[in-house]
């Protein structure tokens, strides 16, 4: 069996192309299949269940039993998650023999569906919550809507700690400060200015663009969260926690993967888009896919994860103040 890694000799990420190192046997004893069968047929079963307790819910279903539905629905999330965390164990196996300049870890997929399912994992109990914040109506608990603002980077820091930084499969980073910390400051500081200004610009360019297509444009659920919860929430989620989980994962993680695996392009190009999905808002993705780019660029310029976790938490700064001043009527802006 050939159990070298295909992806190896790649020198365009600027790194030595040296001869492929070979996999020890060792790793070879978890076979490939298991986490793909079991994460593919998860959803399905999942989807399907979820699809079919609603018709049963509706009596279209004649006299099955939405119970035994909701059940397969459990199971197959269940199956799901052991699928990718299948995956992911076996490929920290595989990888742990390259060399110390290349990724190491599990896929990047891998790592962010796991965040989604964590994420999700860690909502579910406050449902109610997440209607109440999404409709903007009935009852917000406290501790719901600071769960609701922090599971995603809860996940994410959870995540990028237990399947890549603890098992150092990002052996070769540089230190957290860099090699300036003060010029990483003073350039996250600068360029979170410019960034924001300019990803104003774009969010206006698309609302209005999808407003003369007819489309409808209603806010992001944070921006509903910031009207709504308490304003220290807001702040130590907005402007603390998320840039630091943010960058952390989107930068210090997938922009490294990418850049030792296919180089500086889809470094670029990869994290970014990631970023932008992971908003989950149209509206957005645009405004925070070129943001990503900016962020990339920022540490990519200095070597540090300091620079764009301050940049970063100066955008989100700006736009959590405005939107707290407007809200207890320190400031209006025109309509």
């Amino acid at each position: 069996m050939d159990a070298t890694d295909p992806g190896l000799d790649r020198g365009d990420a600027g790194l030595p192309s040296g001869p492929r190192p070979t996999i020890g046997p060792s790793t070879v004893s978890l076979p490939r299949w298991p986490g793909p069968v079991l994460a593919i047929g998860g959803a399905l079963l999942a989807v399907i269940s979820l699809g079919a307790a609603s018709l049963a819910l509706d009596g279209r279903l004649g006299d099955t039993d939405p119970v035994v539905l909701a059940w397969l629905t459990i199971a197959g999330a269940l199956s799901f998650t052991a699928g990718l965390l299948y995956s992911a164990v076996r490929q920290l196996r595989v990888r742990r023999f390259l060399a110390p300049e290349r990724y190491r870890g599990p896929s990047v997929f891998v790592l962010l569906a796991l965040v989604l399912v964590l994420d999700s994992v860690i909502t579910a109990p406050f449902g109610a919550d997440a209607a109440a914040l999404l409709l903007g109506s009935g009852g917000l608990t406290l501790v719901g809507s600071i769960v609701l603002l922090i599971s995603l980077h809860v996940a994410l820091l959870l995540v990028s700690w237990l399947l890549v930084f603890r098992p150092n499969a990002l052996a070769a980073l540089p230190r957290f400060p860099g090699p300036d910390p003060g010029r990483a400051v003073r350039m996250g500081l600068g360029w979170g200015v410019v960034a924001w200004i300019g990803a104003g610009l774009a969010s206006a360019a698309v609302v209005t663009l999808l407003e003369s297509l007819g489309i409808d444009v209603s806010p992001q659920a944070v921006e509903q969260a910031l009207w709504r919860v308490e304003p220290w929430v807001a702040v130590v989620a907005a402007v603390v926690l998320a840039p630091v989980a943010e960058e952390l994962f989107f930068r210090g993680v997938v922009f490294n993967a990418f850049l030792r695996e296919r180089g500086p392009r889809l470094a670029y190009l990869g994290s970014a888009a990631l970023f932008a999905v992971i908003h989950q808002s149209i509206v957005a993705l645009l405004p925070i896919f070129l943001l990503g780019l900016a962020l990339a660029w920022v540490y990519d310029r200095t070597g540090s994860l300091l620079a764009p976790i301050v940049m970063h938490a100066v955008v989100n700064g700006i736009s959590v103040a405005i939107v707290l001043l407007v809200r207890f009527q320190i400031i209006s802006l025109p309509v």
